[in-house]
């Protein structure tokens, strides 16, 4: 860890902190050059407010969702022109305002922003995690809400489970949210495909989450509608969905009766098409009528109230060896956009990190 930034504070009563802000609405696929622009600013210690409280960020998750945020609509709101990227992170609190509940050198958690010193209300943080026999990122990564908690929702609770004797399909399953499903359903004795982009990642999926096969939307050489029916002559009875579009409506043409589809994301879909009514939906949705199967979306807040058993759930089968998570790591502040894009043009595997602690 880096020196404490609260000895900075208390000599000079100030930070700068580095922050990428919005420039441009994204026209289409996110643009790192083009769409955001790196700025600097002075925060004072005596600019808090009350409740307020500053933290020195150590780690940020960079997650699909931020995405969808740069649009002028967006569902999970949207970041205005000149506003901070969103970015949930964690780091120490190093000032505080003088009703804060939380003291300084605390290391708390929530949404920071793509930069260097969140100033936000006390109430907006709370105190991180330390999971025992896991690193400080699993708080982020696979016992993070928005990767490994929201795995675990889409797997258990929102549908019928899967069960020993099915076949699931997991798409994007090399990364967070997917290679985490991925290696759920497999715990439950199903028999796991992973749709993934490239060998790199097909190998990955097979060699090192010892999935049953996986499917290459990028084979030039073998549509993917033709692997699917060399790895799944028998059909699909469990679909977890992160990426929509085309690759789904392959899927649905192979559900079995009394099959479930869990749609937990469109990554395919958040790079113009969302929120402007260009949205990709599936043609081969009769399918479900015609064998009685379903089709369910979900937001992983909407099952908060489980979120001790998630949590219980998913230490168990990783101390039993059932699920892990590969953690793809930049470093700086500056490489945040570009981590971002590499999640959009398939340049990592796993959960996208940005280490801050040389900042």
């Amino acid at each position: 860890m880096c020196a404490p930034a609260e000895i900075k504070v208390a000599e000079t009563n100030a930070v700068v902190n580095s922050k990428w802000v919005l420039a441009n609405r994204p026209q289409g696929m996110f643009c790192p050059n083009k769409d955001v622009e790196l700025k600097s600013e002075t925060i004072s210690q005596s600019s808090l407010e009350k409740d307020e409280i500053l933290v020195q960020s150590t780690m940020l998750s960079c997650d699909a969702f931020i995405r969808t945020m740069l649009d002028a609509e967006a569902y999970h709101g949207s970041v205005p022109i000149g506003g901070t990227l969103p970015a949930l992170g964690y780091g120490k609190v190093v000032a505080v305002g003088p009703e804060s509940k939380l003291k300084v050198g605390t290391v708390v958690a929530g949404m920071m922003g793509a930069q260097t010193h969140a100033k936000i209300k006390s109430s907006e943080a709370f105190r991180m995690i330390q999971f025992p026999f896991m690193g400080p990122t699993a708080s982020l990564g696979l016992m993070g809400l928005t990767s490994g908690l929201t795995a675990y929702t889409g797997v258990f609770y929102v549908s019928r489970r899967p069960k020993k004797g099915e076949t699931v399909v997991v798409t994007g399953a090399a990364g967070a949210v997917g290679s985490v499903a991925a290696q759920l359903s497999k715990s439950t004795g199903a028999r796991v495909i992973g749709v993934a982009g490239g060998t790199k990642k097909c190998d990955y999926l097979v060699n090192d989450l010892n999935l049953d096969g996986a499917l290459d939307y990028k084979n030039t050489d073998k549509s993917l509608e033709d692997q699917l029916n060399d790895v799944c002559p028998d059909g699909i009875d469990f679909i977890y969905d992160n990426v929509g579009g085309s690759i789904l409506d392959t899927l649905l043409a192979k559900i079995n009766p009394g099959g479930r589809v869990v749609i937990c994301g469109a990554i395919s879909q958040y790079s113009g098409n969302l929120n402007k009514g260009k949205v990709e939906g599936p043609s081969n949705y009769l399918k479900l009528a015609e064998r009685g199967a379903e089709m369910k979306g979900f937001n992983v807040i909407q099952y908060m109230y489980k979120l001790p058993f998630m949590l219980c759930g998913m230490f168990s089968l990783y101390m039993r060896g059932k699920v892990t998570m590969t953690e793809h790591i930049e470093s700086n502040i500056k490489s945040f956009p570009f981590a971002l894009q590499k999640m959009f043009s398939g340049g990592h595997i796993g959960k996208m990190l940005v280490d801050l602690r040389q900042d």
